[in-house]
C-alpha cells in the first residue's frame, strides 16, 4: 500500500479541484481522432475521465510503468458518498489489452497536513471495478463494492481531457519512446505436427510512432486458420493458392488490422481446425532489443535515418539511400519527386492482371505495388504453370527468381517479394518497377508480361 500512500496526496488535490460543484465544462482545442475498435491501453490513456450521466463524477487514470518494469494504472474515483458528501476512491490494478482491473480502495483516518509514516496504513479494500474501453475516447466501468449505496452498477465514461499535443491510435506505438530507432527482427514457423507441409515467417518493424507485425505463409493446403500469439487468438485468415498473410500496424492504415497486442516475447502459431500447424516454438522476438535478425538468416541490416516516404512540408518524400540503379546496396532512391512520398497514415496500393503471351495457355499471375509512410513492397505471383524456377525480368533486367512448387490439391503456385527497407524474409527492393515492363520467364521465354503503370 505504500505505493498507493504515495500517489494519493498528490491526485487529490486535482481530484478535489474536478468534483467541485460547476466545475467540469468540456474545453475547446484539438483532440484525439475516433480509434478504431479494439484498443489496447496506452499512456494516452492517462487523464481525465467523467461520468456523463453523472453531476461532477469522474476518475483520474495513471498508466504507471515501475521501476519493476510492470506496467499497471492507478486511478482516483471522485464521487458521493450516501451523506450527500464527497467521496474518493483509489483504485491499482493491471493492464489487460483494453482492460484495467482495480481493487478499490477507501482511505480513513488521515488528518490535514499529517506526517508521512510509511508504517501506517489508513487504505482498506472496499471492491473491485473494472475499466473497459472501446476507444480512446468512451469507455464502460463496473464496480462492485461492500459499501451502503454503491453495491454493484456500470456506467459511461468519457476522455474529458488529454495529454498536450499527443495523438492516441489505441495501437502499440502509443507507448513507444519519444527517443525511439528504427528496429526489425523476424523469425521462422516451422511444422508443429506431422504430416505438416509447408511453413511461414513471422517480422516486426518499428520506427517512431510506427510499428508494423506481418504473418505470411506459404504451402499450407488453402483454408482457414487462426493466428495465437501466446495463448491468445488474434484473428483469422485465409490462405489461397497456398499463400496466407496477417498484416498489423500501429497506427492503424488501410488494408492492416490494428496492432493492439505485444506480439514480442511470445510464442506465435498458426491453428488450423485441429491445433498447431506452424510455430515458432522457444523462439521469440526480443521484447527490448529488436535491432537484429533471428531464425537462422545472419544479422539485421542497418538502415540510415532517413530511411522514410513520409512526405515533408515541401509535398516531397526522402526516398531511401543509394537511389534507383544504384545496385544493391541502396534503396529505392527519391528521384521521383511527390510520386515517392505518402502521408502518415495513408496507404497506396495498385494490383495488375499479367498477360499470358501464349506460351504456356493455363498459365496466370499478378503484381502488386504497395506503398505507406515507412516503406514499399513489390510482389510478383504466378500459377497454373509448371513446377520450377521462373526468372522474373524488371525493365529488361532480371530481379530475382520465383520458384513455382506443387501444392496439396495439385495446383502450382509460385510467389515471390521485395521490399524496402529490407526486412527477414523479403528480397531488398532496390529496383522500381513503376514504368517499367514486367516479364516472367521459363528459360528464356516470356510466359507471362504487363507494363506496369507509373502512376499511382
Amino acid at each position: 500500500m505504500n505505493y498507493l500512500n504515495r500517489f494519493f496526496s498528490g491526485v487529490l488535490l486535482l481530484s478535489f479541484a474536478v468534483a467541485s460543484p460547476g466545475l467540469l465544462a468540456h474545453g475547446s482545442g484539438t483532440g484525439p481522432t475516433e480509434s478504431p475498435e479494439g484498443v489496447i491501453v496506452t499512456r494516452h490513456f492517462s487523464g481525465l475521465w467523467e461520468q456523463p450521466e453523472h453531476q461532477n463524477q469522474g476518475f483520474t487514470l495513471h498508466v504507471v510503468h515501475q521501476y519493476s518494469g510492470e506496467r499497471i494504472a492507478v486511478a482516483f474515483w471522485f464521487t458521493y458518498g450516501e451523506d450527500q458528501e464527497s467521496a474518493w476512491f483509489m483504485g491499482q490494478g493491471p493492464i489487460i489489452d483494453n482492460r484495467i482491473e482495480l481493487n478499490l480502495y477507501r482511505l480513513s483516518g488521515v488528518e490535514f497536513l499529517q506526517q508521512k509514516n510509511p508504517d501506517l496504513n489508513f487504505a482498506e479494500v472496499v471492491g473491485t471495478a473494472l475499466m473497459e474501453f472501446d476507444s480512446c475516447q468512451t469507455g464502460t466501468v463496473t464496480y462492485n463494492t461492500d459499501l451502503p449505496g454503491m453495491i454493484e452498477g456500470s456506467f459511461p465514461i468519457e476522455q474529458f481531457g488529454w495529454i498536450l499535443n499527443t495523438h492516441c491510435s489505441g495501437g502499440m506505438s502509443d507507448d513507444m519512446p519519444s527517443d525511439a530507432m528504427h528496429g526489425q527482427q523476424g523469425l521462422e514457423l516451422m511444422s508443429a505436427r506431422e504430416g505438416v507441409q509447408g511453413g511461414g515467417h513471422a517480422r516486426f518493424e518499428s520506427y517512431p510512432n510506427h510499428m508494423e507485425f506481418e504473418i505470411e505463409t506459404e504451402g499450407l493446403p488453402d483454408g482457414e486458420y487462426h493466428l495465437y500469439i501466446g495463448m491468445h487468438d488474434r484473428g483469422d485468415f485465409s490462405v489461397q493458392d497456398g499463400h496466407g498473410e496477417m498484416n498489423f500496424s500501429s497506427p492503424a492504415e488501410d488494408g492492416h488490422m490494428l496492432l493492439n497486442f505485444e506480439p514480442r516475447g511470445q510464442r506465435i502459431e498458426i491453428h488450423d481446425g485441429t491445433g498447431a500447424m506452424l510455430s515458432s516454438f522457444n523462439d521469440m522476438m526480443e521484447e527490448d532489443d529488436h535491432s537484429q535478425y533471428r531464425g537462422g538468416h545472419g544479422n539485421g541490416h542497418g538502415h540510415d535515418d532517413d530511411h522514410d516516404y513520409a512526405c515533408d512540408d515541401s509535398g516531397m518524400g526522402g526516398g531511401m539511400s543509394g537511389g534507383m540503379g544504384g545496385g544493391h546496396g541502396g534503396g529505392m532512391g527519391g528521384d521521383h519527386g511527390g510520386d515517392d512520398c505518402v502521408e502518415e497514415g495513408d496507404f497506396i496500393e495498385v494490383e495488375i492482371d499479367l498477360e499470358n503471351t501464349g506460351v504456356l495457355a493455363d498459365a496466370d499471375g499478378e503484381a502488386e505495388w504497395e506503398m505507406n509512410s515507412h516503406r514499399v513492397k513489390f510482389s510478383v505471383e504466378i500459377e497454373d504453370v509448371p513446377a520450377g524456377d521462373y526468372p522474373l525480368h524488371v525493365g529488361g533486367a532480371e530481379v530475382g527468381v520465383i520458384e513455382a512448387f506443387e501444392m496439396h490439391n495439385g495446383e502450382v503456385y509460385g510467389h515471390i517479394s521485395f521490399r524496402d527497407p529490407e526486412v527477414y524474409g523479403l528480397d531488398h527492393l532496390d529496383f522500381d518497377p513503376r514504368g517499367q515492363k514486367i516479364e516472367v520467364l521459363q528459360g528464356e521465354t516470356v510466359i507471362l508480361e504487363v507494363d506496369f503503370p507509373a502512376e499511382q
